[in-house]
C-alpha cells in the first residue's frame, strides 16, 4: 500500500459521507501503534516459525512411534496369525491353495480394497 494512502487514511476517517481531519499531534501517535503492532506481529511469526516445519516434524514422529508400535513382537506375531486365518478361511470357502494365497498376497499388497 503506498505511504500516501496510509497517511490519507490516518487523517481521515469517513462517517456519514463527511470527512473528519485529525489533529496532527494523533498522527504520530497513530503511526507508533501500527510500527508497534507490525513489529509485534512479525516478532510472532519469527517464533512460530513456518506452520509446515511444526507439521512435518509432528508427522514424522508419528510414523516413528507407529513403525515402534507395529515393531512388537507380540504384534508381529499376532498379525501372522491373522493372515494364518484367513487363508485357512479362504480354502475352507472353496478357494483352491494357491487362489487363497494370490488373494492373501493381494491384501498384503494393498490391492484387495
Amino acid at each position: 500500500m503506498p505511504l500516501r494512502i496510509v497517511f490519507r487514511t490516518l487523517l481521515s476517517f469517513r462517517t456519514h459521507h463527511r470527512f473528519y481531519i485529525v489533529s496532527k499531534s494523533t498522527v504520530p501517535l497513530l503511526a507508533s501503534v501500527a510500527l508497534f503492532t507490525f513489529y509485534t506481529s512479525s516478532i510472532h511469526a519469527q517464533q512460530m516459525g513456518n506452520p509446515l516445519d511444526f507439521v512435518n516434524s509432528q508427522l514424522a514422529e508419528q510414523m516413528k512411534n507407529q513403525v515402534r508400535a507395529m515393531s512388537d513382537p507380540d504384534l508381529i506375531k499376532a498379525q501372522a496369525q491373522l493372515q494364518r486365518r484367513y487363508y485357512e478361511a479362504l480354502i475352507e470357502a472353496g478357494f483352491s491353495k494357491e487362489e487363497a494365497f494370490k488373494i492373501i498376497l493381494a491384501t498384503a499388497q494393498g490391492k484387495g480394497n
